[in-house]
């Protein structure tokens, strides 16, 4: 029975181990895993000029609450010099994580669709800003399918400063949390990523109720400290 026991707190540890699909040997300065690291700071990291700031939004609903205080953070950004392009996810075809099934010695053949495009967008920005609204208590299967997609190339995606958006109908602001929590849980396996800010708009269930709301404030002053 002992011997039971420790095999599966042995395979738990290895499974805990390759959450991320690959080895991150960062320290930790949060409560999210001893193994991780996601650093905090209010301050840009990366103080220069023109910045590439990619905003991902995946709300299934253009104009959404998301969609709405995505636009607010590009609007404040604009106003600070950034370059910012915005990805709707609805408009993309992305197709689940699946793995490759290739020959020895062979290049893998990644399916021929829309994920590797945003891929190269994040790689190459300086700022990402992760747009998601509160899904059965997480972020939506838009977001998490680009997330698993980014797997092939998820180690180059290193140095970025992330902002996060997300809306839920819930007043309560642990429910918010529970999306911040799951882009956190990509962040934190991305080498040396800074989190900047986040806007949790809670109470916001209805399309556009985050119209003239406090939270549209918060998303374009969080936008201008890019």
């Amino acid at each position: 029975m002992k011997k039971f026991l420790l095999l599966i707190a042995t395979a738990c540890t290895l499974t805990t181990m390759g959450a991320c699909g690959s080895s991150n040997k960062q320290g930790s300065s949060n409560d999210l895993g001893e193994q991780y690291k996601i650093n905090f700071s209010e301050e840009s990291v990366n103080p220069k000029p023109n910045k590439k700031v990619l905003v991902i939004s995946a709300s299934p609903r253009r104009g959404g609450n998301t969609d709405l205080l995505s636009d607010e953070f590009i609007r404040g950004a604009q106003e600070m010099g950034a370059q910012v392009e915005k990805v709707f996810l609805g408009d993309y075809d992305i197709k689940f994580y699946t793995e490759p099934e290739t020959e020895p010695g062979q290049p893998i053949q990644w399916p021929q669709d829309d994920a590797q495009m945003i891929t190269d967008k994040m790689v190459d920005a300086d700022v990402i800003v992760l747009a998601s609204p509160v899904y059965f208590m997480n972020i939506d299967g838009q977001m998490k399918a680009l997330i698993d997609r980014t797997f092939s190339r998820f180690m180059e995606i290193k140095d970025k400063e992330f902002f996060y958006i997300t809306a839920c109908a819930d007043p309560i602001d642990s429910t918010a949390m529970r999306a911040i929590d799951g882009f956190r849980g990509f962040v934190m396996c991305l080498p040396n990523p800074t989190e900047r800010g986040m806007v949790k708009a809670i109470g916001m269930g209805r399309k556009g109720g985050v119209k003239g709301s406090q939270f549209m404030t918060q998303a374009y002053e969080l936008g201008k400290k890019v």
